[in-house]
Order: C-alpha cells, then structure tokens, then sequence
C-alpha cells in the first residue's frame, strides 16, 4: 500500500501552483507517477467501489486543506 507520505509527496511536486486542479486529473498525476500495487487498486467492498488509493489521495487533500496547505476554489 502507498504510504502517505509518497502520496502527498508525488502531488505536491506535480501539482501547478495556485491553480484549480479537477480531481481526475490529480489522480491521472498520480497514476502516473506513484507504481500503485495491487492493495492501493482494491476496494474496501460493494458499496465503496472507488479504490484505496483514490480514497487516500482525497484524504491527503482534505486533510491538507483544513491545515492551510491547500488553497480552495472559494477562496480564489
């Protein structure tokens, strides 16, 4: 499973500064840049059919957010 930290790490050197980016296109950057393993391609079950890795790079985002890290499309 990609850790947090290569994660964060791939999105923030690839991500343009002070632009709106369309969630689709952070997780093309991601899969274009992080190897995902078969953990980070699995579901969780039925109803979560988004895999693990989509859900932690929202995670990572949320998270990023509310410590002022990220900027939000409000805010612009």
């Amino acid at each position: 499973m990609t850790n947090d930290i290569t994660l964060w790490a791939t999105l923030h050197e690839h991500l343009p500064r002070k632009t709106w980016v369309p969630i689709e296109e952070i997780y093309q950057i991601v899969q274009r840049n992080v190897p995902l393993d078969t953990e980070d391609l699995g579901c969780r079950g039925m109803r979560l059919a988004s895999p693990h890795w989509k859900r932690n790079v929202r995670r990572i985002l949320h998270s990023k957010h509310r410590e002022g890290a990220l900027m939000s499309r409000v805010s612009q």
